[in-house]
């Protein structure tokens, strides 16, 4: 039974990433784009609805993400990365832009996992 909205576990996800390497995201992110930083949030308002939440600028790259999944009619909170493949105005390409990643990604799990 879902006790939390996802908002509530974002902003507590955040707070507690700041102690955490992973609460350095939006830095790294900012140094490997050469760009500034977008915030230091991991999740945003932008990022984050009802049932689902990514890591804001992740649409290019892979997401870090949590979300409500429906597991034996029990709504149970998930967490993971993903690439998203569904095309939108700033990424009209997505399968041409994260192929390359996928595969990168792929051959590192494949390394850390040993197959």
């Amino acid at each position: 039974m879902k006790i939390l909205d996802l908002k509530t576990v974002a902003a507590e996800l955040n707070q507690r990433a700041l102690a955490h390497p992973i609460g350095k995201l939006q830095d790294i992110r900012a140094e490997l784009h050469h760009r500034r930083r977008a915030g230091q949030d991991i999740f945003t308002s932008s990022t984050t609805f009802p049932k689902y939440a990514f890591h804001f600028g992740g649409r290019p790259e892979l997401q870090f993400n949590i979300a409500w999944d429906d597991v034996s009619g029990d709504e149970q909170l998930r967490h993971g990365v993903a690439f998203s493949f569904e095309p939108n105005r700033n990424l009209p390409n997505p399968v041409e832009v994260l192929s390359p990643k996928v595969r990168r990604f792929n051959k590192f799990m494949r390394k850390r996992v040993g197959s």
